[in-house]
């Protein structure tokens, strides 16, 4: 019942940030002339943005099977690839849960065991949520939005730095350490003792490598949505910063992914986004740059489930 509650909760809550924000963009973009997005400069910025969303898939896939061969899972790189690629589409279905579903699937019959494939998924959700939350924290302190610029913490950045990292690197020793008291838990509560979990450790060696990995992926994005601000600016603005850039898009992720039933993040993201950049860009050019990233994810996730279909496929054909 709690989940159900939960659930709709969540479901409730994407329908009100979504809502938040079409009416911001409608007030933003009234009376606006739009013609600048057809401009080469515009399109060509949206491509590399696109491109570099669309990297996400390859570099995350690297990280996964670091995961599966730490746990001496036969996992191959070409092989867990297409897996990623074809299932990433699953977050599209309302519960944000479907991509995990079908990738564990399919790494099952890829002869992955069931409990290397499910630790995976949890340390990747895991590590992403920390590098997340990791990112996001270093950015606002370091480059804070507007609103921001006058809170008594910014005068303490330094230390506050230096917290946040601390902590980010005790989140990445403990994190295998708890996967493996999990199993045991769950094992004495069905009564087996004697239960020796399998290989699930990863080691701070490869947890901090797929850290980096995930860390990276955030840095691309911002990156992309660095060269789409400026050609969406005229002359006469300002740009924000790459790094503030990237916090922008890591605070926006981790409410996404968190709060359930809003279907890839679909209008949380976007009220997020859309709150951390006022007072940085004008509001026209915010709407047309959170719009621009939907379209972008969007079309990067479409084009990896059809490669990946096309690759399982001539696969199971070989």
């Amino acid at each position: 019942m709690s989940k159900r509650l939960m659930r709709w909760l969540g479901i409730l809550l994407a329908i009100a940030a979504g809502t938040y924000f079409i009416r911001h963009a409608e007030k933003a973009l009234i009376d606006k002339d739009l013609s600048r997005l057809m401009d080469g400069k515009v399109l060509l910025a949206a491509v590399i943005l696109t491109v570099l969303y669309t990297l996400l898939i390859p570099t995350t896939a690297l990280a996964w099977t670091w995961q599966l061969n730490a746990m001496h899972q036969p996992a191959r790189y070409r092989r867990m690839l297409p897996v990623m690629a074809t299932t990433q589409f699953g977050k599209y279905l309302p519960g944000n849960v479907a991509q995990h579903i079908g990738r564990i699937a399919l790494a099952r019959s890829a002869g992955v065991s069931l409990s290397a494939a499910l630790f995976s998924v949890a340390y990747e959700m895991l590590l992403m949520l920390v590098a997340s939350a990791h990112i996001g924290a270093l950015t606002l302190l370091w480059a804070p939005p507007r609103a921001f610029s006058h809170w008594g913490i910014i005068d303490y950045r330094v230390p506050l730095l230096i917290v946040i990292t601390l902590v980010a690197i005790v989140g990445l020793l403990l994190a295998p350490r708890v996967a493996s008291w999990l199993a045991r838990y769950r094992a004495s509560r069905r009564g087996d003792h004697d239960y020796v979990p399998p290989r699930l450790h990863l080691g701070a060696g490869t947890a901090l490598a797929c850290y980096v990995v995930y860390a990276a992926n955030f840095c691309l994005i911002g990156s992309g949505l660095w060269f789409l601000a400026h050609a969406l600016l005229s002359y006469a603005d300002t740009t924000p910063s790459a790094i503030f850039l990237t916090g922008a898009f890591a605070s926006s992720w981790i409410f996404g992914f968190i709060i359930p039933g809003a279907p890839a993040g679909l209008g949380v993201r976007e009220a997020i986004l859309s709150a951390w950049l006022s007072g940085s860009l004008p509001p026209a050019q915010i709407v047309l740059l959170v719009i621009a990233l939907r379209i972008a994810t969007t079309l990067g996730d479409l084009f990896n489930f059809v490669w990946g279909s096309i690759a399982i496929a001539s696969s199971r054909d070989g």
